[in-house]
């Protein structure tokens, strides 16, 4: 029988701030590699296009107002880049510059309210 194990949770900093009010985070890397087929091989290969990376956060919404001042719609509407750090796993650190794409802000019964916010932005490793 094996052991249990303590996983590891996740830290998302926006701007050098730690995001308290985050309740998920999904942080999608694409290699932009685009596959090359041809009549007689069907797919021969890949060639290397734009790697980026897609984050998805939820971010719960206090009463007192939006974490962070929390107005994504001012960097949808300027294009400002947005910087986040991501801790995850034992100290692996992702630091990404990347805009801001989506916001969605929803309420329901039984629901909290929230802000989903989608990024899209240049591939960065996990670093130690």
């Amino acid at each position: 029988m094996s052991a249990l194990t303590l996983y590891a949770n996740a830290y998302v900093y926006i701007n050098g701030v730690l995001l308290t009010q985050e309740s998920s985070v999904s942080v999608e890397k694409k290699s932009g590699l685009n596959m090359v087929e041809t009549t007689h091989l069907g797919l021969a290969g890949a060639v290397q296009g734009s790697a980026r990376v897609e984050i998805s956060i939820d971010n719960a919404v206090p009463s007192a107002d939006f974490e962070l001042g929390g107005n994504w719609d001012k960097y949808m509407i300027t294009g400002e880049v947005v910087e986040i750090m991501i801790l995850m796993g034992k100290s692996r650190i992702s630091i990404h510059k990347v805009f801001v794409t989506d916001a969605t802000y929803s309420h329901s019964v039984n629901d909290p309210s929230k802000i989903s916010v989608k990024f899209t932005g240049r591939f960065a490793n996990f670093e130690i």
